[in-house]
């Protein structure tokens, strides 16, 4: 399985939402991180060419984030899995993982759990070894079933590096 983990992008400042009576789970994706995203997404499709589940966490910025990814790859579909919010633990994704049975997974989701998620499948110690920036991406491989410390890291990217590459 091939599993790339993607921090959502930008979104509003979570102090001016908030105050403006917004709650966390609806803060939107700021404009400045839709437009970053697109291009990144579009980039993406140099490196994977094809998704088999793409995943997000519930919360706003990260549906978000996973239908801008969805349209650069012909409107796939988006699904939503709680196991994706912060503020579940790393193995409880690692159990969504070992039930996903696609080749290709994108998971969409949150610091500091996407941290931990990939020190746990890399190396079996749920502390953060690649740190996601908002539009960071990272894939990682497995010979089966993704388990902890069972993962290959493929590649990490920051979002300005995604968008640098060329497109297809």
């Amino acid at each position: 399985m091939k599993l790339l983990l993607v921090r959502h992008a930008i979104a509003e400042d979570a102090e001016t939402f908030l105050t403006a009576g917004g709650s966390d789970a609806r803060r939107p994706l700021s404009e400045i991180g839709r437009k970053k995203m697109r291009k990144g997404a579009n980039r993406l499709r140099s490196q994977i060419g094809q998704i088999d589940v793409l995943a997000c966490s519930p919360l706003l910025r990260a549906r978000e984030t996973a239908e801008i990814i969805a349209r650069a790859y012909g409107d796939i579909p988006v699904v939503e899995r709680p196991e994706l919010d912060y503020s579940y633990p790393p193995e409880a994704v690692i159990a969504w993982l070992a039930q996903c049975p696609a080749a290709t997974v994108v998971a969409v989701g949150h610091e500091p759990q996407l941290g931990f998620l990939s020190g746990l499948l890399l190396a079996d110690v749920a502390r953060s070894l690649i740190v996601f920036r908002k539009g960071g991406m990272a894939l990682l491989e497995f010979s089966g079933r993704p388990v902890a410390g069972g993962g290959v890291l493929s590649w990490a990217l920051t979002p300005g590096q995604l968008r640098s590459l060329k497109q297809d």
